[in-house]
C-alpha cells in the first residue's frame, strides 16, 4: 500500500477519474499499489470523494506503516468535512512540495523516523 501508485488509486474521483479499481482481499492484488475495496470505501470514504474534496496527508518514507489516515479520515467523516487523508511516498521533499502546491492540497505532516535521525547522527562521530 506504501506505492507510489497508491494515491492515484484514492484521488481518482476527485481529479474526474470515472473508476478505480480495489482488490477483493488483500494479498489478492491484480497491479501494484491497488487498495481492498473496503479500504477505499471504509478507510478512504471513497463513494464521497469528488472535485471539491479537500487534500490531506502524511509524507515521508516509508508510510505505508503509519495510522493516520485511518485516524484522520474517521475523524473527518464524523464531522463532515469534505476531506481525504493519503499517504505520500516521498522522498524528496523539495520537489514533492513543489509539485503539489495547488489548493487542491490542503496540508501535510512529515514524517520523519527516529531510527533514520538516530543513524545519521550515530554515523557522524
Amino acid at each position: 500500500m506504501n506505492d507510489r501508485g497508491f494515491i492515484s488509486r484514492v484521488l481518482c474521483p476527485k481529479f474526474g477519474g470515472y473508476l478505480t479499481f480495489g482488490s477483493l482481499e488483500k494479498g489478492k492484488e491484480s497491479a501494484p499499489s491497488q487498495p481492498t475495496a473496503a479500504d477505499l470505501i471504509n478507510v478512504y470514504n471513497i463513494r464521497q470523494i469528488g472535485p471539491d474534496t479537500k487534500v490531506f496527508g502524511i509524507i515521508g518514507n516509508p508510510v505505508g506503516h503509519s495510522k493516520s489516515p485511518i485516524l484522520h479520515n474517521e475523524a473527518f467523516r464524523s464531522v463532515g468535512l469534505n476531506a481525504v487523508y493519503v499517504p505520500f511516498l516521498v522522498d524528496d521533499l523539495a520537489k514533492f512540495l513543489s509539485t503539489y502546491s495547488s489548493p487542491d492540497f490542503a496540508g501535510f505532516r512529515y514524517l520523519i523516523l527516529v531510527s533514520h535521525i538516530t543513524y545519521s547522527i550515530s554515523t557522524r562521530s
